[in-house]
This record gives structure tokens, sequence and C-alpha cells, in this order.
């Protein structure tokens, strides 16, 4: 495993260019988001999909959540309604995952879960791979939301095949999760966005 010590805030040219080509070859890169580390890949390549789900022990049938560049990237992969299209607006870039139908044409079937971190590191690798990058907590399935190295790695150990080391990042709840699709809006799991930030969101935009 390769491990690169980063400034969180700046993404720096050479870093960045050697963990896209982990991605693009089918590796796993931990990076720090606005919420904790995350675990990511290409979700494009079926075995670095089968990795994480080894690396995480995590079960198969749970699918794994993007992040993505910019809302319109995320536009691309996801068909936001009227009312997420709302909260995208309000949220993003942000600790809001929203759960929706996959756009027609694109890899898979059913709903995706999607946002657009803050981050610059989450956006950056995103950006550079010029889709939606996996970002699964990085830590054992089950286990506590991990922020700093030390217990990444005691979790996952150098299995990862990168670590984009922050040091030890601003405890955060993991991002509140929303299905907002055919005109019903949806708490998932709740995060750092609360179901009240929600209401006056949408109340706003109405």
């Amino acid at each position: 495993m390769l491990l690169v010590r980063i400034d969180s805030k700046k993404p720096d040219a050479a870093t960045l260019k050697k963990a896209i080509a982990v991605l693009k070859r089918g590796g796993l890169v931990v990076y720090p988001t606005e919420t904790a580390y995350a675990l990511g890949c290409d979700p494009k390549n079926a075995k670095a999909m089968k990795k994480i789900f080894l690396v995480k022990k995590r079960a198969a049938v749970k699918p794994l959540p993007l992040i993505a560049a910019s809302p319109a990237m995320a536009r691309r992969a996801a068909v936001l309604d009227r009312y997420a299209s709302m909260l995208a607006d309000a949220f993003w870039p942000g600790p809001l995952t929203l759960v929706a139908p996959r756009v027609t044409g694109t890899k898979g079937t059913g709903e995706i879960a999607v946002r657009v971190s803050s981050a610059p590191w989450a956006q950056a690798l995103s950006a550079g791979l010029g889709r939606p990058v996996v970002s699964t907590s990085a830590n054992l399935s089950g286990a506590k939301t991990r922020y700093d190295v030390p217990s990444v790695l005691r979790d996952l150990g150098t299995l990862p095949d990168m670590l984009l080391d922050a040091g030890t990042l601003k405890s955060a709840p993991p991002s509140t999760i929303v299905r907002a699709h055919g005109g019903l809006v949806a708490i998932l799991r709740a995060g750092p966005i609360s179901e009240d930030d929600l209401h006056r969101a949408l109340m706003k935009r109405l």
C-alpha cells in the first residue's frame, strides 16, 4: 500500500495523478471527505467493486454510495425530480446523499446514492476519474466511523492500494441519506443535515 501525507484542503497535482491512476487500474484509495475517511474505487470496474465488499466485509446486497465532482455530474448518473433537485441546490456541495433512480442507459439498474462533497480531494478524485467515485466509509462494515489513519489501518490493514493521509479529521456524522423521488422525501439515515433543515430548504423553494 502506498501511503502519502497530504494537505486536506489543497490537492497536489503529483499525488492526485497517482491516486487517479490507481483508481483507473482498478485499485482502492482511502481519502478524506468533509465527514470522515472514505474508501473509494471506480464504480465501473467490477473487480474493484468486488474487492471493496471483501475489504469491508460488507454484504454485497448493500449498494455503495458515490461522490460526484459537481451537481452536473451527479445529474448524469441519477434522475433528480423536483424535490431532489431542490435539496441538491440547497445542500450541495455538502453532506447530503440523495437516493434516486439511475439515469437510463447507465450501468446498473434501480437506484443510485450520490452526493457532491465539499471536500477538495473527493471532488478532485471524481473530476480526474471523469465520473462519480465510490465513497463508502473506510472501516469494516458495522464498525465505527474512522477519522484518523491508525484507525483505518486497524480496520482495513494494507488492503487498500493507496491511502491519502490528511491527519486526524474533525469528527462529524456520516452524510444524511435521503430518498427523494416521486414527490416523496424520506430520511434513510440521520446525519449532519436534520429533518428540520430539509423541511426549511424545501419550504423556501416551493
